[in-house]
Formats: structure tokens, sequence, C-alpha cells
């Protein structure tokens, strides 16, 4: 299966219209293959919003593109760290690039955004190929992420809310997407969850500490 991405070179009117074929992973700037890459402004990045983090220099690895498409697999939340902090999981699949792990911080904007769009989905949609655009807000430090729906960018913001018109946490909205993902997938359980059972506890990961949120 060949997934597309989003040509980053594309003007800004052909860039909501266009996809281009996938190309290899080098595009996202891997020299050798990854399996994680993080959603975050960090503060030795300037515009760039996803990384790879090269543990030998110990430094943050930007990717070439900030925009991808990409099959959702699995998504959930899990304590990383030093400082257990939350974190926002989502296992997806780029094809013949094979599988990668975006991470960003669980309360913040990028992920209530994100979870936002991913549930004004259908479940036939949010099993298909979703094109990830990244840029940065306006505010410090803040990770603004889109979604290709209908022939435009949406950002999520004003779609979930409760009756009287709050935006709905985030574990409400990460609890709507995997009930999405279930039943698309038409399982009772996801991989996140099968993993917890055969290991008997919550997920926990050992992650370093680099300022993912």
């Amino acid at each position: 299966m060949t997934i597309s991405r989003i040509g980053n070179n594309l003007p800004q009117e052909q860039a909501t219209t266009s996809v281009q074929p996938w190309y290899p992973a080098s595009m996202l700037g891997w020299r050798h293959p990854r399996k994680v890459a993080y959603i975050h402004r960090h503060p030795q990045l300037q515009d760039q919003c996803l990384y790879f983090w090269n543990h030998q220099e110990n430094i943050p690895e930007p990717t070439t593109a900030q925009d991808l498409i990409f099959l959702l697999e699995d998504i959930y939340v899990e304590t990383r760290g030093e400082f257990k902090a939350h974190k926002l999981v989502m296992d997806v699949d780029l094809g013949l690039d094979g599988r990668i792990r975006l991470i960003c911080g669980f309360n913040t904007t990028c992920a209530t955004t994100l979870l936002s769009a991913l549930c004004a989905l259908s479940p036939v949609l949010v099993t298909s190929p979703l094109a990830l655009r990244l840029r940065p807000g306006s505010s410090h430090g803040v990770v603004m992420p889109a979604l290709f729906i209908d022939n435009e960018w949406v950002d999520g913001r004003p779609m979930a809310r409760d009756e009287k018109g709050n935006a709905l946490p985030p574990i409400d909205l990460l609890t709507e997407v995997q009930s999405l993902l279930r039943q698309a997938l038409s399982v009772e359980v996801l991989p996140h969850q099968i993993r917890n059972l055969k290991q008997g506890s919550p997920r926990k990961h050992r992650a370093s500490t680099h300022g993912e949120d």
C-alpha cells in the first residue's frame, strides 16, 4: 500500500487540493530507521513542530517535512518520562515507509485540536489515509495541527463542544476517537489495550526527558 503526502512546496491555493506521491522516508529526514517522532515546539528549533530525537548528540532533529499522510492504527494516552507527563500517542502506518509512533503532550492545544478533528470523522474516514499538517501557533510553545477533510484543512477547534458550548476535555475526546476506531476496525479492544492486558498493568513508558510536551 502506498500512502501519499502533501507537497510542502505547493502554493497555498494548490496545497489544499493537491496530493503528490509519497516519497522515501528521507523526505522526513530519516538517516536510519526511526520509530518515534515528537510533535512539539522544542526551544532549540524555530518553526519546526515535528522532530526526532538524536540520542547520540542529545538534540532534537527536525523532520524535513511538517506534513504527512498516514493510516491511524491506535491512539491512547501514556505516562512518559521522569516527570510522569501524560502524552497523546498515535501509532500510525506510513505505507511504504513503515510504522511510526507520533507523540505530543496530552493536555495541550495540539492534542485537543487534533482529537476534536478526529471526532468529526466517520468510522470509515478515521481509518482512511489522513493528511496531517503541523504549524507553529501564535502563542509561545503552541503547535496547531490540521486534518485535510472535505477538501479543506480543518483544525478542529470549533467542533467538539458540550451542551453549554464549552470545549470538551481531551480525555472525553480521546474516548470518542477510540470508540470510532474500534468500530471501524470491528474490534472490541485496540492494540494498546491488548498490550496492557498482557502486561497486567496500565501502560507506562520509560522515555527520555527532552521536552516533548
